[in-house]
This record gives structure tokens, sequence and C-alpha cells, in this order.
């Protein structure tokens, strides 16, 4: 009996169980897949329990290698840098607990995203997350090594040419030319197939990577392995991140974005920050103390003229330290959230390489204040 079934699950899907058929169990196995298919298809047949199928050996090395080799032969194709693997775990862990629904979700069953996931596991740089899970719950399927290579091969083709469904926001992660590492989770059980691509930006050598003190002073210095202007820090906030449930897992949007304007139940195109750092202007006659007040004026947020900018420029290195009383910041964070401001506040650091038009983000580094 050849059947479809359903294929990539990014935005939606639905649970189907063995007992609302009533039909004696199954197992299916994939149809010969092609990058450019349109759909995944099944051959299932009734279990023969006189002789059980032995598990199919599946390499996971190996699996990760080929999909840093398909990424890499679309960046090229794109004429884009190459990525390298990079050190994290936080990609296949994931990955793994995205097996439990069968069903995509950038958060996590501990209420973290993906830069939170990140952080704590040490990330230095910045970071941005594709997924998907191919399969559906209930049927169960007989996975070889030769199916999981298509599979990740169809799903890399879909994510880079035929992702219209999403804005091609997978295919402008994968051929961003500021990503260097790439972490890739690759999980699997006997009905869905999951697939993680954690993008990252790593760039900085870290004397001290961004922390918040408990007098809440902010303070960050290291070395940008190229030269480039620093132009100022965003501060996002999140609240401190609670358990989620598998059904809240489930019906969690299909994208994510910092601060908590992008939450697990609905997420807002208007990424907007709590707090901007700005270095003190070479050109100004005026006290940090009065720029601040007068830059503040028609902000909605407080902007901060930070009380050390210190940069140095080589050819190819930045040196940056800097440091700013961040009290301001976490009052108005506790004011306009009703709370004490304790939370995640997740660092942005934008800058600019020389002889470039494009500033880029070279840090999503979260501080847990909690």
């Amino acid at each position: 009996m050849l059947i479809p079934l359903l294929i990539l699950i990014i935005g939606g899907g639905f649970l189907v169980t063995g007992d609302f058929f009533k039909e004696p169990p199954q197992i299916c196995f994939l149809e010969p897949l092609e990058k450019t298919s349109i759909d995944l298809y099944y051959d299932c047949k009734d279990f023969d329990e006189d002789n059980p199928l032995q598990a199919a050996e599946i390499n996971h090395d190996e699996l990760v290698l080929y999909s840093l080799e398909l990424i890499n032969e679309d960046r090229e194709h794109y004429n884009t840098p190459l990525v390298e693997i990079g050190t994290s775990s936080t990609a296949q862990e994931h990955a793994e607990e995205l097996l439990n629904l069968c069903k995509t979700s950038y958060w996590s069953s501990n209420g973290m995203k993906p830069y939170m996931r990140y952080s704590i596991d040490g990330g230095e740089g910045a970071i941005n997350e594709n997924i998907a899970v191919v399969g559906t719950p209930g049927i169960q399927k007989y996975w070889t090594q030769e199916n999981m290579e298509q599979i990740i091969a169809w799903n890399q083709h879909r994510m880079v040419e035929r992702d219209e469904p999403n804005a091609f926001r997978h295919s402008k992660n994968i051929l961003d030319a500021n990503h260097n590492y790439l972490n890739i989770g690759i999980a699997w059980n006997s009905f869905c197939v999951a697939i993680v691509h954690q993008f990252e930006d790593k760039y900085i050598e870290w004397n001290q990577k961004p922390i918040l003190t408990i007098n809440k002073e902010f303070i960050l210095s290291g070395r940008i392995n190229f030269n480039a202007t620093i132009e100022q820090i965003d501060v996002f906030f999140d609240p401190p991140p609670l358990p989620i449930s598998d059904q809240d897992l489930m019906m969690s949007p299909p994208t994510y974005g910092f601060g908590h304007v992008c939450t697990y139940i609905i997420c807002s195109e208007d990424f907007l920050p709590v707090g901007t750092v700005l270095p003190y202007p070479e050109s100004s006659n005026l006290e940090p103390d009065i720029l601040e007040e007068i830059i503040n004026q028609d902000s909605n947020i407080p902007l901060l003229v930070a009380h050390k900018w210190e940069t140095t420029h080589g050819e190819d290195f930045t040196t940056f330290s800097i440091e700013e009383d961040f009290t301001t910041l976490v009052n108005f964070v506790a004011e306009a959230s009703n709370t004490d401001g304790k939370g995640v506040y997740t660092v942005l650091v934008w800058a600019l390489p020389e002889d470039s038009n494009n500033g880029m983000v070279l840090t999503t580094i979260s501080i847990f204040f909690l």
C-alpha cells in the first residue's frame, strides 16, 4: 500500500493514532526520494510478528558531515563563504527534544529560546536557527542510512529553493555570508526525523563576555578578528523562562525573535530592544549625563552613553572595552513589566566592518540576571 504521510512539519500538524483507524499495526518504508520531490511517500505493510525487523545501522556522524557538505555546496553555488562545524551541543540536544513532539518548536520545554540555550552552553557569538521535523507520530517507520541521507538532501533543497511559505527565512539563513560556523543536530525515532541547523557568527576572542553585576554594572571586553567600528549595543529583555507544556510547544509560533514580544504564544514582527548603549561621540562638547538627557527626550527606551567605550584598531583586528551603569535600564524594565527587572538580558553588539556598508551582529549572548 503506497500512501503519502505528512512530510516537513514547519508550522502545523496533526496527531494520528493506531487506535483511531482500528487497523493492524504496520511498518512503513520510505519510497525512493529525490531532493526535488514534492512529497514523501511510504510503502506500508502489516507487521510480521514471526520475523521482526532488526533496526538498521545509521551513522549519526556521517549524517552530520553529509548535511554540512550539502549546505556548503549551496553556499558555494551562491558565492557565499563556507562554514565549519561548531562545537556547541545545543543543536543536537534540541533535535532530540523535538522527537517528543514530532513537530517543530524553537522553544524548549524549559521555556528557553535558541539564543538562551546557546548562551547557557557557553556560546561566544551570534546564532540563528533553522529547524525541521519530517514524519508523523503514531505510524511507525523503518529508517535506513540511505533514507536519512535522502531526507536531509530533500529538506536542504526545500529550505533553500522552495521556502516561499516561510518568506525564504530558512534560505536567507543558510546563505548568510556572515555565518562562519554551523552546529548540526540530527535525531530520529521510529516515527520522525528532527533536523536543527544552528548557524553561528563567531568573530570575538573574549577577555570578558557580557555580564551584568549585582550592582547593575554592564561590562564586556575582547578582540574582534577584523577591523570594524562598534556602532551600538542593543539589549533585549525576556522574563525568567518557565517550563512549557508539550501542548503549548506544539502550538508555538513558526518563528522566534528577541525579547518578550516573541513568546511561545505569539510572536510580534517588531523585535524592539529595551535599551541601547552608544559610544560617546568625539565631536560632542557635552557631558555624558547631559547628552543622555537630550537624546532621551524623544526616545521610548533608555539610550545610554557608555561611561567607558575604549577601542583600538589594527589592520585585521579591533579591541574593545565597554562599561555602563544599567540601573536606568533595569528600572525601566521593572516599571514597564511590573516586575523587579530580573530576567534574561540579551546583548546584540552591532559592528560595521572596514570598507563595508553593511552592519552585522556579533553577539546574541544572554545574561541571566535572576
